[in-house]
């Protein structure tokens, strides 16, 4: 379950998108980097999205965010 996702920034390119998106499963969050763009398939444009794991977080370690305790569930 997504619990926070911070704003959309450009990426290199002109239609190039980036955000992160913090997800808790149990007592782990999970830094999920999300990037979306434009694609040219040899007919027409599309936007294709892609995900990457960034970090892992767990809920009971002294380092765990405090900004990120607000939006845990």
């Amino acid at each position: 379950m997504t619990i926070y996702k911070t704003q959309e920034y450009s990426g290199y390119g002109k239609q190039n998108y980036y955000w992160y998106e913090y997800r808790q499963e149990g007592n782990t969050v999970y830094k999920y980097k999300c990037h979306r763009f434009k694609f040219f398939d040899g007919d027409e444009n599309t936007w294709e999205t892609e995900e990457s794991l960034d970090d892992t977080l767990d809920v009971n370690d002294k380092s765990f965010p405090s900004w990120l305790k607000s939006h845990l569930r």
